[in-house]
């Protein structure tokens, strides 16, 4: 009697099992046809049915029409992805060889997709939702451990970009702890590290009252991009905030007797005696020249060193540039007081006009071969510059457009010009 028992209940597991596995192809067949909505239907009764719930081939159909779905473009069906991607996941846990070539590259489009989503959603500010699809986009990459894409290139940078998009938008989002091991792990990234990068990990440890790991990132961010004014500022305004420059410019007087041969150190004390000098914000420091005069003997030791850096030549000239354009607020004064004035008064304003109109333009003047330098050493390497040097470039440009203008040069303004539009084509 039990054997008849075991026997018959077998035949209805067969029978069940049958039905299903004819479920299986009933769904393809509504696939063929396009009728969705039925291939859905029947796919979901194969995955559901214990006799072919872990079945690869049931959730690879799955997956696959989906799929199907979110390529008609008439469906108006854009997130079908998803539901594919859950169920592409689940064939490769059931049998990580079934359909291996076809899975993956399924895989690949719903990241892809998955990171679009999370770039619209960090461009709109919706971080929360950013970090949960570029997380998505992680959960497909590190499939067996990051083996299973290791050697799909695209796809490699595709998770760095999502990781970046996850980073800033828990900064965003003020999860500094959070954030911190994803930043870091950015900054380690040659693909993903950058100065501003840097600035975030700075600023959320500063969030934290993380004072000794705030400057130790931003000396770290320092050393890799010298030329970088963002991250000077932010370790100088430290300083003044505690009231302590002289400590940041004796660490780098210090670096530089250690290593008198090394440009950056000399570039970044220069850098730094200039931002003293024309601190933002503040009014200057009653030894505002003597700064500039030493910032400006700091540079030439770099420039004898690296004569052809492209960097410390953009920021040479913006120093006298922006020195120049400072005494530009106090000629409207004293043009506005000479057009109030009459007789002796107003010569003495005109006089005081004249005398700040020749320094600037003396200023302008002393700008425009660093400028021009800048301008020479980049634009045979216009095609591949990178964004910081692209900046130099047409920052260059455009303080010469500027001078050019001024000078009532203008052939040699609009030149500026017309290269400033040809580097954004």
């Amino acid at each position: 009697m039990k054997k008849n028992l075991l026997l018959v209940a077998a035949v209805i597991t067969s029978a069940a099992s049958f039905a299903q596995k004819q479920n299986i192809q009933t769904a393809s067949n509504y696939l063929k046809d396009k009728d969705y909505d039925k291939a859905v239907e029947y796919i979901n009764m194969a995955t559901n049915d214990p006799s072919t719930k872990d079945s690869p081939k049931a959730w690879y159909m799955r997956g696959h029409i989906f799929m199907s779905i979110q390529a008609d473009t008439t469906l108006k069906k854009p997130n079908s992805y998803k539901e594919a991607a859950t169920s592409l996941i689940k064939t490769i846990e059931l049998d990580a060889k079934y359909e291996k070539e076809t899975v993956d590259q399924y895989l690949h489009y719903c990241a892809s997709m998955y990171y679009n989503e999370s770039a619209n959603a960090f461009n709109d500010k919706r971080y929360e939702d950013a970090i949960a699809s570029s997380k998505k986009v992680a959960d497909i990459y590190n499939i067996d451990g990051g083996k299973r894409f290791s050697s799909n290139k695209q796809f490699e940078k595709l998770a760095s970009d999502a990781l970046l998009v996850q980073g800033m938008s828990t900064y965003n989002a003020g999860k500094y702890e959070e954030a911190l091991p994803l930043l870091n792990a950015l900054k380690s990234n040659a693909a993903t590290s950058t100065p501003n990068i840097y600035l975030m990990i700075a600023d959320a440890y500063r969030k934290q009252n993380k004072d000794a790991e705030m400057l130790a990132t931003l000396e770290e961010g320092r050393a890799k991009y010298p030329n970088d004014q963002n991250i000077q500022n932010e370790e100088l305004n430290y300083y003044i905030k505690q009231n302590k420059q002289d400590v940041l410019i004796k660490k780098l007087e210090e670096a530089v007797a250690k290593d008198s041969k090394n440009a950056d150190l000399y570039f970044n004390l220069g850098t730094t005696y200039f931002a003293m000098a024309m601190p933002k914000d503040q009014p200057k420091p009653a030894n505002s020249a003597e700064l500039v005069s030493k910032a400006e003997a700091a540079y030439a030791q770099a420039l004898s060193l690296d004569a052809n850096n492209a960097g410390y030549n953009y920021n040479i000239g913006v120093m006298y540039f922006n020195s120049g354009s400072e005494l530009i607020t106090q000629m409207n004064t004293e043009a506005d007081l000479a057009d109030a004035a009459k007789g002796p008064e107003k010569k003495k304003h005109e006089d005081a006009y004249d005398k700040l109109k020749l320094q600037r333009d003396a200023l302008f003047a002393k700008s425009m071969p660093y400028f021009e330098k800048v301008s020479s050493l980049l634009e045979p390497k216009l095609k591949t510059l990178n964004r910081e040097d692209m900046g130099s470039y047409r920052g260059a440009l455009t303080a010469l457009k500027e001078i050019y203008a001024r000078q009532n040069n203008l052939p040699k303004a609009d030149e500026m010009k017309k290269k400033l539009e040809d580097s954004r084509k």
